[in-house]
């Protein structure tokens, strides 16, 4: 029996269009319940808040934080002072990039979608709960300046247009740029040989020049890279990337054990037809579907062990995964008869991955959201600090379970206030009662002085003032 013939496994009918829909789903999920602000999100939004303006925090990643910023800065720019709508704005902003890059890659080669489908469920939903990260677009606008020079013959204007833009963005997003622009650029390069030996390659002369320029920008966007890399501009992101790369290959977490387990599985699915003919039996596709279901719906079905800040440790992703499945594009490139027997049920197998990480993430913002809504409830009815470990958010899905990101909850408070006139804040107890905690802080609750002044969009923390002093909280009590 073979692989058309075993089971009924879903391989004639195409899942990818059920997936992207549930990833957009998500996308949609992740702007409303104003997800950006997770993390290093809520002090970003603060600071573009403040300044009205761009602002980015390293020199070398500054094309990622205008990305980030630009439809927030836009609408301050436009007179929008709503919060409401602010928190809109930067989610568009933190969101839509990678299904904007999706889309490209679909418009640039629709046959070969589903690698990048899996580049975005392996790589980006498992490290994209933070949604400021510059190492998300730099994962993400590889995929179209791939797509554009291997799969994009000839190179039409559209499709060198993505291939410049893709480039130009590359060029200061993230460290990772010097792995991911080296094979670009080689490829690119390799692409001009090729196209100067086709005389009969429509429009070879200009193809060329673009993609010249292509491989130069990625040269340049490399040697920036091996710059920040040599002289970082902030030290302690070396030995915290480090230790979070430590923790991810030792506790890998919920979703990216699945993750890699449904790789080898697909792996095994292309490499041997014995596999395929065992998972497209009815007992296996039983078993499969139980497995996925648990897998994706388990922020839902245990909340309790939902731990956000695991995402982040798993940013080392954006660079493993399109690395990892650069072998299989220059395959379905160059070797297609390896691979073309098999596409189909890749492609479904693909879909499925990104079906259920996209599941898993819109139950860990149904967490987020709900756990939002208990905060936005306890700025309500409380005046001056709230400590957090006091409440039902010492647990939430708001922050690390870890505490990484404590040192955010003011600005959260302030990001996700429920009224203008702002008259409590959460903040962590180690930050307001031991002052042990070594780490940087944007502002001092303790001190109104050191507040981000917002009087722009009628936030008031007068209120707020009021009450640190009445609790004599407004001098730091000395520590034991």
């Amino acid at each position: 029996m073979n692989g058309s013939q075993a089971g009924h496994f879903p391989r004639r009918q195409n899942l990818m269009p059920a997936a992207c829909a549930v990833f957009a789903l998500w996308i949609v999920a992740a702007i409303l319940s104003s997800r950006c602000l997770y993390a290093d999100g809520a002090h970003e939004f603060l600071r573009v808040l403040q300044a009205q303006d761009f602002v980015a925090l390293m020199w070398s990643r500054h094309f990622a934080f205008y990305i980030y910023e630009f439809p927030l800065v836009l609408a301050i720019k436009l007179g929008v002072t709503d919060l409401g709508w602010l928190r809109f704005a930067f989610g568009l902003g933190c969101f839509l990039p990678w299904p904007v890059v999706m889309l490209f890659c679909h418009w640039l080669s629709p046959k070969h979608f589903w690698i990048v489908a899996v580049g975005c469920a392996a790589g980006y939903l498992n490290a994209s709960f933070m949604a400021v990260g510059e190492h998300i677009l730099a994962h993400a606008f590889y995929w179209p300046a791939l797509f554009a020079i291997l799969f994009a013959r000839p190179l039409k204007p559209l499709a060198a247009l993505i291939l410049l833009t893709s480039a130009s963005c590359l060029l200061f997003s993230y460290e990772s740029q010097l792995f991911l622009c080296v094979p670009l650029a080689a490829l690119g390069f390799w692409r001009v040989a090729e196209d100067w030996k086709d005389a009969a390659e429509q429009n070879a002369h200009w193809d060329r020049i673009v993609l010249l320029l292509a491989a130069g920008l990625f040269i340049a966007a490399a040697g920036i890279g091996l710059y920040a890399v040599l002289n970082p501009e902030i030290p302690s992101n070396i030995p915290g990337f480090r230790a979070n790369v430590e923790a991810m290959f030792f506790h890998e977490g919920w979703i990216l054990t699945w993750s890699i387990v449904w790789g080898c599985l697909m792996l095994a699915v292309w490499m041997s037809e014995k596999t395929w003919e065992i998972i497209s039996r009815q007992i296996s596709i039983a078993i499969l579907f139980c497995a996925l279901f648990v897998w994706a719906m388990w922020p839902a079905l245990s909340p309790e062990t939902l731990d956000t800040g695991k995402q982040f440790d798993n940013r080392i992703l954006d660079l493993v995964v399109p690395m990892m499945l650069l072998p299989v594009a220059l395959i379905a490139r160059y070797r297609p008869a390896w691979i073309e027997s098999k596409a189909g049920r890749l492609k479904q197998m693909a879909a499925i991955l990104l079906i259920v990480q996209s599941l898993w993430q819109i139950c860990a913002t149904w967490q987020w959201h709900e756990d939002v809504g208990k905060m936005q409830s306890l700025l309500r009815v409380r005046d001056g600090i709230i400590p957090l470990y006091s409440t039902v958010l010492a647990n939430s899905s708001i922050e690390s379970k870890r505490g990484e990101f404590d040192w955010t909850w003011p600005c959260l408070s302030i990001a996700l206030s429920p009224d203008l006139s702002i008259h409590s804040m959460v903040c962590s107890d180690y930050y307001i009662v031991k002052r042990r905690h070594p780490l940087w802080q944007p502002f001092d609750p303790l001190k109104p002085e050191t507040l981000p002044h917002l009087e722009h969009y009628g936030l008031d923390f007068s209120k707020f003032a009021g009450a640190l002093e009445k609790a004599s909280l407004k001098q730091p009590p000395t520590a034991p």
